[in-house]
C-alpha cells in the first residue's frame, strides 16, 4: 500500500477517534454516572452508548466495498469496563445491527469484534488486579494494547486478512492504545469526581442533620469576618428566641448580640480561636440570670491558614448546681445545714492569723439527745439537733462561723470579736433555750466561752472553752436527765393513763413482799421506784400496738419486746437512777431462762426484777386489757401457782401468796 493511502487511513482514523472523544467529552459534561443501580438508568446508558456506536460506524474509512473500519473497538471495549453487563449488551446490539445491516464481505469480522471487544472490557475489568499496574495510564495502555490485538486477529476473517492485518497494524497497535487510555482516564476521572461529589454531599447531609439533632448544643461556624459559615437548627431557634431573628449564611452573628458584656466576650474568644487558639470558656449568660453554658472555641484551618472558627455551646445549669451541691455537702452538715467539720478546721486554721483578733470561741454540746432518741426515736433526736442548730445560727450566724463538729457537739468561732460581745450574744441563746420544749421535754445545751486576745495559740483557747463546757455540764446534765425521765413518765402516762394506775398498782404490791422479807427502808425506796419506772421503755412503742383490741402479730410482739431494752437505755444515763437500770432491764426475765431480753436465768435474775415480775404479772391478769376481759382473783393466783419454778421465782410465790391467797 502506497504512503498516500496509509497517511490517508490515519487521517481517517484520527478523524474517528476525535469523534469519539467528542463524544466522551460530551458525556463527562453531562455528569451522567455509569455506575447506577437502577435498571432504568442502566437501559438509557445502554441505549446512549449503542447511539453512539452507530454515530462512529456511520463515519468509517472505506478500505474496499464491504470493509470498513472505525473506533467501535475503542468503544466497546470501554463500555464493557466501564458500564457492565446490560448497557453494553443493549450497545452491542445496536451495533451488530448495524453492521449486519451494511452486509459486505466485512461482516463477520466486524460483528466479530463488536462480540470481543466488549467482552474483553467486561472481563478485564472483573479480573485484572490493580496492584499489577503502577497507574491507571498503564493500566488502561495495557487494555488497549489488548483489545487491539484480538481485533486484528478478527480482521482473519476477512478474504484478505493478513494483508489488511499488515496495513493498519500500525494505527491499531499504535494509536488506538493511546486512545483507549485517553478515554479511559477521562471516564475514571469523571466517574471519582461524581463519586467524590455524591460522597461530599451525602456527607454534608450527614454532617448537617448531626448537628441539626442535637436539641441541648448550639454549634455553628464563623469566617474571619464573624460571618455565619454554617450552623444547627437549635442555634437558629435559639437566635429567633433570644433576639427573633431568621439567621441565614453570611449574616455577621455579632451584629445580632445585643448585650454588651456578651458581645464583648465573644468576639474575645471568637478572635483567639481565629488567631489559631483552641479553648473552653464556662460563663454565667449575661442575659439569663443562673444560667450557664459552657463553649468550645477551635480555629478552621485550610492550607496552613485559619479562615474561621467553630463555636460548640451547651447549657450546663445542671452540672453547676450538682457541683455546687456537691461543694455545699463538702462544707455543710447535711442535716442541719451549719458548717461541718472540715470547714471548721480550715476556718480554725485561718484565724490563726493575728488580724482576726480578738477572736472569741464557743462550744455547745446538747443535753439528753440520747434520751431523746431511746425515748421518741432517732427523728426526734435529728428534731432536737435541729432545734438547736436553728437557735444557734439565728443569734451567731452573722457574727461569725457557726459549725457542728460532732454528733452533739457545735464550734461558735468569731473572729474580731471580744469575749465581752461574745459572752451578750451567749446570754441572749440561752434565755431563747429557757422557753423551747420539745416532745415535753426543756432544750439543754452546756456552754463554754473564751477567746484569744493576744498571741495565745487557738488550740489552747479551745482547750479552755472545753474545760469550762465539760464543768458546766457535770452541773447541768444530772439535774437535766433526771427532769426527762419525769417528762418521759408524765407524758407516758398522759398518753396511756392505764399504764399509771398498773404501776401504782404494782408498785403497792412489790412494796408489801418487800416488806415481807424485811427489806431495809432504801430497799423499798428504790423496790417503789423500779414499779413506777419499770414500763417507761413503753413511751417508744406504738400507741397502735399498745393498744391494740386483738391478738398481736409476731413482728408486733417483738416490737413488745424492746421496751425493757429501751427502759434500761433511759434510765441507765442519769446517774439518780442507773441502780435499777438493770432491775428494769431484767424484769420480763423469767426463773427458767426463757424470758427476755438476754434470757437469764435463777438468781442471775436481779432481786427485785423478780419481785416486779410476779406483781406485774398478777395485776395485767387481774385488769381489763384491750384484746382480752380480766381475770378473776382466783384465776390469777392459780395462773401464778401454775407457773410458779418456770416463770417466777418458788420462794417469791411463796411471800406473794402468803400476802394475797
Amino acid at each position: 500500500m502506497a504512503y498516500r493511502e496509509v497517511f490517508d487511513i490515519l487521517i481517517d482514523l484520527l478523524n474517528n477517534g476525535l469523534i469519539l472523544l467528542g463524544l466522551v467529552f460530551l458525556y463527562a459534561a453531562t455528569n451522567f454516572d455509569p455506575q447506577t443501580n437502577t435498571m432504568k438508568k442502566k437501559i438509557t446508558a445502554g441505549i446512549v452508548l449503542g447511539i453512539s456506536s452507530l454515530f462512529i460506524m456511520t463515519n468509517p474509512w472505506l478500505l474496499e466495498t464491504g470493509i470498513i473500519f472505525d473506533t467501535r473497538s475503542v468503544l466497546f471495549g470501554i463500555t464493557g469496563y466501564f458500564f457492565g453487563g446490560i448497557p453494553t449488551l443493549i450497545a452491542m446490539s445496536f451495533g451488530i445491527v448495524y453492521r449486519t445491516w451494511l452486509g459486505g464481505v466485512g461482516i463477520y469480522a466486524g460483528v466479530m469484534t463488536i462480540i470481543v471487544t466488549s467482552s474483553i472490557g467486561y472481563l478485564w475489568k472483573k479480573y485484572r488486579r490493580p496492584e499489577w499496574f503502577k497507574n491507571v495510564w498503564m493500566e488502561f495502555y495495557t487494555l488497549g494494547v489488548i483489545l487491539h490485538i484480538a481485533t486484528l486477529l478478527c480482521f482473519l476473517l476477512l478474504p484478505n486478512g493478513l494483508e489488511i492485518i499488515r496495513d493498519l497494524l500500525i494505527p491499531y497497535l499504535g494509536m488506538f492504545p493511546v486512545l483507549v487510555m485517553l478515554i479511559g482516564v477521562v471516564i475514571l476521572n469523571q466517574q471519582s469526581r461524581l463519586h467524590f461529589n455524591q460522597e461530599f454531599r451525602i456527607q454534608t447531609k450527614l454532617l448537617q442533620a448531626s448537628m441539626d439533632a442535637t436539641r441541648h448544643m448550639e454549634i455553628y461556624a464563623l469566617d474571619r469576618n464573624f460571618g455565619y459559615l454554617t450552623f444547627n437548627r437549635f442555634h437558629a431557634i435559639a437566635m429567633k428566641n433570644y433576639y427573633g431573628v431568621n439567621i441565614h449564611k453570611g449574616d455577621d452573628f455579632i451584629d445580632f448580640i445585643e448585650n454588651d458584656a456578651m458581645k464583648h466576650r465573644l468576639m474575645k474568644n471568637i478572635q483567639k480561636a481565629l488567631n489559631g487558639v483552641s479553648h473552653i470558656d464556662v460563663v454565667k449568660l449575661e442575659i439569663e440570670s443562673e444560667k450557664y453554658l459552657e463553649e468550645h472555641y477551635a480555629p478552621i484551618v485550610e492550607g496552613g491558614e485559619v479562615i474561621g472558627a467553630t463555636i460548640f455551646s451547651y447549657e450546663i445549669t445542671d452540672r453547676k448546681k450538682y457541683e455546687a451541691s456537691i461543694l455545699y455537702l463538702s462544707y455543710n452538715d447535711a442535716l442541719t445545714g451549719l458548717y461541718n467539720r472540715r470547714m471548721y478546721s480550715e476556718k480554725l486554721n485561718e484565724l490563726k492569723d493575728l488580724k482576726f483578733n480578738p477572736v472569741s470561741i464557743i462550744l455547745c454540746d446538747i443535753n439528753g439527745l440520747k434520751i431523746m432518741n431511746d425515748a421518741f426515736g432517732h427523728n426526734a433526736g435529728d428534731e432536737l439537733l435541729i432545734e438547736v442548730s436553728m437557735m444557734l445560727k439565728q443569734t451567731f450566724s452573722d457574727k461569725g462561723y457557726v459549725c457542728r463538729i460532732g454528733g452533739d457537739e457545735f464550734m461558735v468561732l468569731m473572729p474580731n470579736t471580744p469575749l465581752n460581745s461574745a459572752q451578750y450574744y451567749l446570754e441572749k441563746m440561752k434565755r431563747m433555750l429557757e422557753t423551747k420544749y420539745l416532745h415535753g421535754m426543756s432544750v439543754s445545751v452546756s456552754f463554754g466561752v473564751s477567746a484569744r486576745q493576744q498571741d495565745e495559740d487557738l488550740e489552747e483557747v479551745i482547750r479552755i472553752v472545753e474545760e469550762q463546757m465539760y464543768k458546766n455540764k457535770l452541773f447541768e446534765v444530772t439535774s437535766h436527765r433526771s427532769e426527762s425521765i419525769k417528762t418521759i413518765l408524765n407524758t407516758l402516762h398522759e398518753k396511756n393513763p392505764r399504764e399509771e394506775r398498773h404501776s401504782k398498782r404494782v408498785s403497792e404490791i412489790c412494796i408489801e413482799i418487800g416488806k415481807k422479807l424485811n427489806m431495809k427502808s432504801e430497799d423499798l425506796q428504790l423496790l417503789k421506784a423500779i414499779s413506777n419506772l419499770h414500763d417507761i421503755g413503753k413511751i417508744a412503742i406504738d400507741e397502735a400496738i399498745l393498744n391494740k383490741p386483738g391478738k398481736l402479730t409476731d413482728a408486733e410482739w417483738e416490737v413488745i419486746k424492746r421496751h425493757p431494752e429501751i427502759g434500761y437505755r433511759i434510765i441507765s444515763t442519769s446517774p439518780e437512777y442507773a441502780e435499777i437500770a438493770y432491775d428494769i432491764l431484767s424484769h420480763h426475765e423469767k426463773w427458767d431462762g426463757s424470758g427476755y431480753p438476754r434470757g437469764i436465768a435463777g438468781e442471775n435474775i436481779p432481786i427485785r426484777a423478780r419481785i416486779i415480775s410476779i406483781a406485774d404479772a398478777y395485776d395485767a391478769m387481774i385488769s381489763e386489757r384491750p384484746y382480752r376481759k380480766p381475770l378473776s382473783h382466783e384465776e390469777a393466783i392459780a395462773e401464778i401457782k401454775k407457773h410458779t419454778g418456770k416463770q417466777f421465782d418458788p420462794n417469791l410465790v411463796k411471800v406473794f401468796l402468803s400476802l394475797y391467797e
